[in-house]
C-alpha cells in the first residue's frame, strides 16, 4: 500500500486514557478493555475526537496508553488518568485496512522522516476513524517529529 505522508502542526490535547503494558498478541484485546473502562469513568464529560492508543515500544511489547481526546482536563478516575497528546510537528498518514497491516504504515514514515531530514520527537499513536466492525477500517498514524539536526 502506498502511503501519503506530510506534516501537519497539531496543538496540544486534552485526553482521559487506561495504561497498561500489552505483547504483541495482546493490543485487540487491551484496546476493548482501555476504551471500556475509560468511557465508563467519563461518565458524561464531553468526548471530542475518536479514540486512540499511543505506543512505546518495549523488548517484550509495548506500553500503551489508550483513551479519548477530551474538551477539559480530566481529573482521573480509578484506573482512568489525565494526560495529553503532545502539540507540534507530526508526521501523519492513513491507513486503510487491516489492522494487522498497521506496521506498513509505520515503516513508511520512519523511511520518510529519514528521506525529508526529520526524526522521531516523541511515541506515536494511532487514531481509529472506524470500528473494528468495519471490513476496511481506517486508522491514521501520527508520529511526533523535529529536523534532524
Amino acid at each position: 500500500m502506498g502511503y501519503e505522508i506530510e506534516i501537519v502542526e497539531l496543538q496540544e490535547r486534552d485526553t482521559a486514557v487506561f495504561r497498561g503494558h500489552v505483547a504483541h498478541d495482546g493490543i485487540g484485546d487491551f484496546l476493548g478493555l482501555a476504551f471500556g473502562q475509560v468511557m465508563g469513568a467519563l461518565g458524561a464529560a464531553p468526548v471530542v475526537g475518536p479514540a486512540f492508543a499511543r505506543y512505546a515500544v518495549t523488548a517484550d511489547g509495548f506500553d500503551i496508553e489508550a483513551g479519548f481526546p477530551v474538551a477539559n482536563p480530566f481529573p482521573g478516575s480509578g484506573q482512568v488518568a489525565g494526560a495529553t497528546l503532545p502539540g507540534g510537528s507530526v508526521a501523519t498518514t492513513i491507513h486503510v485496512g487491516s489492522y494487522q497491516g498497521l506496521a506498513g504504515a509505520y515503516t513508511a514514515i520512519e523511511e520518510w522522516l529519514v528521506a525529508e531530514g526529520f526524526e522521531p520527537a516523541d511515541d506515536p499513536w494511532e487514531t481509529y476513524l472506524d470500528g473494528p466492525e468495519v471490513e476496511a477500517p481506517r486508522t491514521i498514524v501520527s508520529w511526533p517529529c523535529r529536523p534532524r539536526g
